[in-house]
């Protein structure tokens, strides 16, 4: 493949809502650019962006899947980015790393909220973003409610540069606003062109004036030339057209039907004409700070995806973000603390490889046999280089949790190994080994995601894993008083076991507190550290549901011993079983943990969010406006929140998002607490 520099490089973020047609449309301009020869199909399995296992058996897309394709002596490298929200940390990860983002709306949907947050996050990071209206070839699209939908929702002005010249299955033409032509396909190709007539070319002028006008605004000299002449030049339009989408003042819109090859090659030329290249938007901008991409600078560079492919290994995908990279380039890995030597250097385009010679400031670019790397990792020239500062990916937050259990002790063994494993390739996951639970956590975006991380251990690794229901960290406590006394006393020929001891049990919001109230030396104080460790352990495993026991004071006001009977083990024993009678003379209660949830759904799926949340025994806490979206705020017991992610894709059609974070805890109802109880006691007998 040949060199490129950094005024030939597009790099395009194809983002949007699950099943909007990202992948058809990455689809479409592979195949119009002419790397491809055939144009594949989601439901068949055979697209260039959607190639690992798991793709194709569910037909979506799970990982980012960087598509790069020489075009006209640019090289345009597309980003597939999943839709769903259970993927969304691919999003997150590539996002920064393209200059501009192309966001894919479903004609007969209008905006879901996966596009609108695709929108927000290019925002965030000053991305330049054009829209692709899909479904141009659907009887019911209707291209001002489109438009309308999208500027209203997002508080913005669209340019349409181009729409159908006709709506429904037997449409196959597309207008160029700039070019005022119609151009027509046949079996995915241009086989046709004609120049606007009618309500079209009418429509076309509408529109040319709208973004001479945008285009205007974003210039002085061409402002003053359009005040002055009441128009501007092609060549005008043009010129201003790439300056006013790099500075992110005018949003680009195209229609096509992409599934056909209809309207895409105009898409993909007008990357070419005027989407921002790394050379004129060499900025990565983060709330916190702007990274400069400097081609004179060390070369540094950032790992932002890894796929591991069956017949490759892992293949590491980077950006160039200052400097030159080449196959004998040595980098010093700032994360891991690792030298790392970049050997074969290539573009990819899905699994297949190009190899390059080197890869300049700007560019996405890939290698292989690293060996301490993984996605989000930072590179510098070597140890003594500093890495930037700026976090440079934001991962979002875990919102669903699973334990992940081996169904043999062999397999057990493993899990956690083969998940850190894994967490080279995904990094939006964490794992947490809970020893208070005896479980090991995964906490992900979504139920989905879990899934596939389990589906991977069972297929990449080999391991039999299932997915639990997380145990819950109930917490015992008490709303009462109480006084109580044990003695122990135990003979067993020789020396003997006795001691004796009275407690004031009472709550405490502060926590735990032991107070030695002994007076006239009724207890040795030797003895007194062994009263409160017998307190404390049967606290650490509970009293009455098996649950870690908080807020309380104990408080040893009295107590005997024998002169030659008495010791520590005696005296903790003799607590333990003071401290449980007391326990249950004093109004015991079973707190869970409440989280705050908010969901944000499209209005006409409020109701029924609410109602859900009510039977989750959710305390609704208000709704909020949100664009066209309502949010809604409930408290919510962690217990019911368990497969929530799924139920709400199924409630919304997939267009509900929410986040949790944890409130406080809370007395669970008795009905509740009674069967924790007995469940309890049951499991306590059983186990002997």
């Amino acid at each position: 493949m040949a060199f490129y520099t950094s005024d030939k490089l597009r790099n395009v973020c194809v983002a949007g809502h699950g099943t909007s047609g990202k992948t058809t449309l990455v689809e479409s301009l592979l195949f119009h650019s002419g790397v491809i020869n055939r144009q594949g199909t989601v439901e068949a399995g055979n697209t260039v962006s959607d190639f690992t296992e798991e793709e194709t058996n569910r037909g979506i897309s799970i990982s980012a899947a960087v598509c790069s394709a020489e075009y006209r002596k640019n090289l345009v490298c597309l980003v597939d980015v999943p839709g769903y929200f259970d993927f969304s940390g691919e999003l997150a990860a590539t996002m920064p790393f393209c200059e501009s983002a192309l966001l894919t709306v479903k004609g007969t949907s209008g905006l879901d909220v996966g596009t609108e947050k695709a929108f927000a996050l290019a925002r965030r990071y000053g991305r330049s973003i054009a829209f692709f209206v899909n479904e141009m070839d659907k009887e019911n699209l209707a291209m001002d409610e489109v438009i309308d939908g999208i500027e209203s929702t997002l508080g913005i002005h669209v340019a349409p540069l181009s729409f159908p010249a006709s709506v429904g299955p037997n449409a196959d033409a597309v207008a160029d606003v700039l070019k005022g032509k119609v151009f027509k396909y046949t079996d995915g190709k241009r086989t046709g062109e004609s120049a606007l007539s009618g309500d079209a070319a009418n429509m076309a002028a509408e529109y040319k004036t709208k973004i001479m006008e945008a285009v205007a605004e974003s210039d002085e000299a061409l402002m003053e030339k359009y005040f002055a002449d009441g128009a501007l030049s092609d060549e005008e339009i043009n010129t201003g057209l790439i300056k006013a989408f790099a500075k992110g003042s005018l949003f680009p819109l195209f229609f096509g039907a992409p599934n056909k090859g209809i309207g895409t090659d105009l898409v993909l030329d007008a990357i070419v004409d005027f989407f921002p290249t790394p050379a004129v938007k060499n900025e990565l901008i983060y709330p916190d700070g702007t990274v400069v991409l400097n081609p004179a600078e060390a070369p540094r560079a950032i790992v932002f995806k890894v796929n591991v492919i069956p017949q490759f290994g892992e293949v590491f995908i980077f950006k160039v973000l200052s400097g030159e990279v080449d196959e004998a380039t040595e980098f010093y890995n700032a994360n891991s603390s690792a030298a790392e030597k970049f050997g074969q250097l290539f573009v990819v385009r899905g699994k297949d490889r190009v190899a390059v010679s080197k890869a300049v400031a700007g560019q996405i670019a890939a290698t292989v046999k690293l060996k301490s790397t993984k996605t989000g990792d930072q590179f510098v020239k070597d140890k003594n280089a500093q890495p930037l500062a700026l976090k440079l990916i934001e991962w979002p937050e875990a919102i669903v949790r699973g334990a992940f259990v081996g169904e043999s002790k062999e397999d057990a063994d493993k899990v956690a190994t083969n998940l850190r494993k894994m967490q080279v390739e995904d990094a939006s996951f964490r794992l947490v080994a809970d020893p208070e639970l005896k479980q090991l956590f995964v906490d992900g975006l979504g139920e989905l995601h879990l899934e596939v991380l389990s589906r991977k251990l069972r297929n990449q690794y080999k391991l039999n894993v299932r997915i639990e229901e997380p145990k819950i960290p109930y917490r015992e406590t008490i709303r009462g008083s109480s006084e109580t006394s044990y003695r122990h006393k135990k003979q067993t020929g020789g020396s003997g076991q006795f001691a004796e001891v009275h407690l004031r049990l009472e709550p405490n919001p502060e926590g735990f507190e032991f107070v030695n109230a002994i007076v006239g030396g009724v207890i040795s104080g030797r003895f007194i550290p062994a009263v409160e460790k017998g307190v404390r352990e049967v606290m650490e495993d509970g009293v009455f549901a098996g649950c870690k026991f908080i807020n309380c004071r104990v408080t040893l006001f009295f107590g005997k011993e024998h002169e030659v009977d008495s010791n520590e083990m005696a005296f903790k024993i003799a607590a333990s079983q003071a401290f449980k009678d007391a326990v249950m003379k004093a109004k015991p209660v079973l707190l869970e943990p409440l989280y705050t949830v908010e969901v944000e759904v499209p209005d006409e799926y409020a109701g029924a969010v609410m109602g859900d949340i009510s039977s989750r025994r959710g305390k609704p806490q208000g709704m909020d406006s949100r664009g066209r979206n309502q949010v809604v705020k409930a408290l919510v017991p962690l217990k019911e929140i368990h497969g929530y992610s799924t139920k709400l894709r199924s409630m919304t059609n997939g267009r509900g998002l929410y986040t949790i974070s944890f409130s406080h805890y809370d007395p669970v109802p008795p009905d509740i607490q009674q069967r924790i109880m007995d469940e309890y006691q049951k499991s306590r007998s059983q186990q002997g």
